[in-house]
C-alpha cells in the first residue's frame, strides 16, 4: 500500500541484500518493499560500475534505499526495452535483482534514425499473478501541448485494490517549483525549491472509468485513442515532483504522494506507475523531449 509506513513491510536495514535479490512470489508484480509517501533520487556512488549504470531510489533520506534504477543506454537488445534507452526499476538493490518494471523507447531493432515520438513506454508486470511477471504489459504516455496546461503527460492506470478500475490521469508542468508543498513529510523538496522544475500529477476523474479493464488489452503502445475529456472541477492532486537542474544526477529529483494517493486506496500498482512515469520525465528531460516546441512538434508529426 502507497501509504506513509516509512517504506517498510517486514525488510529491516541491516538484512541482507539476497532478500531483494529474490523476492517473495507476489512481489513480483508490485515490488519487495511499498512506496512510501516521500522518495528521492539519488546518485549511485557504491562502485565504478553502479555509478555509471545506475542511481538509488530512496525514500526520505538517503539512508532509505529502496530500489536500483539502471540506466538502460540501448547498445545492445537487453531487457524489455531491447535496442531503446530508458530506465529499468530492479525489484531490489542490486543489479542481480529482476526487473520489475520499465520506460523509455522501445526498439525491436536498432533504430539508424530516432525521431521523438509523443508516446513513451512504460513496462509493467501483468495484472494477472497466475501469469509470468516477466510478461510485462506496455502502457503508454503521451506528451501534449495545449494552451490550457502548457505542457502535459498523461496516461491511464488501474486503481484500487480489491475493486479495480481504469483511470485517467496527466503530469502537468507548473511555472516553478517555489509553490511546492513546504510541509512534505522530510522537507527534502527543499534542495529543489527554489531552482527546480515542478510537475504535478491530476487524477482526472476520480471513481470513473477512463475504459473498461477488457478493452485494456495487454499492450497499449499502439492504442491511438485519446484521454477522455476532463471536467476540471473535479479533478485531485495526488502526486507532486520537484526535478534538480537537468544535469543534476546526484539528487535528480523529489517525489511525494499526495491526497487519495496518501491513503493507499488506489493501490500499489498505481504506486509503481507513479514512481515509472515520474522516471519517464526525468529520460525525457534529459533528452530536451519536456519543452513547449519539442512536444509540439512530434504532436503535430504524428497527429495524421
Amino acid at each position: 500500500m502507497a501509504a506513509a509506513d516509512s517504506g517498510k513491510r517486514s525488510f529491516e536495514s541491516g538484512e541482507s541484500d539476497q532478500t531483494s535479490i529474490f523476492p517473495p512470489p507476489s512481489a513480483a508484480f508490485t515490488g519487495y518493499r511499498p512506496f512510501p509517501a516521500v522518495m528521492n533520487l539519488h546518485s549511485n556512488f557504491s562502485g565504478v560500475v553502479n555509478a555509471l549504470k545506475s542511481l538509488k531510489l530512496c525514500g526520505a533520506t538517503e539512508d532509505d534505499f529502496l530500489y536500483l534504477v539502471e540506466a538502460h543506454y540501448g547498445f545492445t537488445p537487453r531487457g524489455p526495452l531491447n535496442f531503446g534507452p530508458g530506465y529499468y526499476l530492479r525489484n531490489g538493490t542490486s543489479l542481480k535483482s529482476p526487473i520489475l518494471a520499465a520506460t523509455g523507447d522501445e526498439y525491436p531493432m536498432p533504430p539508424f534514425i530516432q525521431l521523438f515520438r509523443p508516446k513513451t513506454a512504460v513496462k509493467l508486470p501483468p495484472l494477472d499473478q497466475e501469469k509470468n511477471p516477466r510478461d510485462m504489459v506496455t502502457e503508454v504516455v503521451r506528451s501534449t501541448k495545449s494552451k490550457e496546461h502548457g505542457v502535459a503527460f498523461g496516461f491511464e492506470i488501474e486503481v484500487g485494490v480489491k475493486r479495480m478500475m481504469r483511470e485517467a490521469f496527466e503530469w502537468r508542468k507548473v511555472g516553478g517549483a517555489s509553490s511546492s508543498s513546504s510541509s512534505n513529510n522530510s522537507g527534502q523538496a527543499q534542495g529543489h525549491a527554489d531552482t527546480g522544475t515542478r510537475y504535478t500529477l491530476y487524477r482526472l476523474a476520480p471513481g470513473h472509468a477512463s475504459r473498461p479493464l477488457s478493452q485494456a488489452g495487454p499492450s497499449r503502445s499502439t492504442s491511438s485513442a485519446a484521454l477522455p475529456p476532463v471536467d476540471e472541477t473535479k479533478v485531485q492532486i495526488v502526486a507532486d515532483v520537484v526535478f534538480g537542474n537537468v544535469l543534476n544526477w546526484k539528487h535528480p529529483f523529489t517525489l511525494e504522494l499526495k491526497g487519495d494517493g496518501l491513503t493507499g486506496e488506489l493501490g500499489e500498482r498505481w504506486a509503481l506507475m507513479v514512481v515509472m512515469t515520474t522516471l519517464c520525465l526525468c529520460f525525457l528531460r534529459q533528452g530536451g523531449k519536456t519543452n513547449k516546441t519539442t512536444v509540439g512538434a512530434a504532436q503535430k508529426l504524428h497527429s495524421k
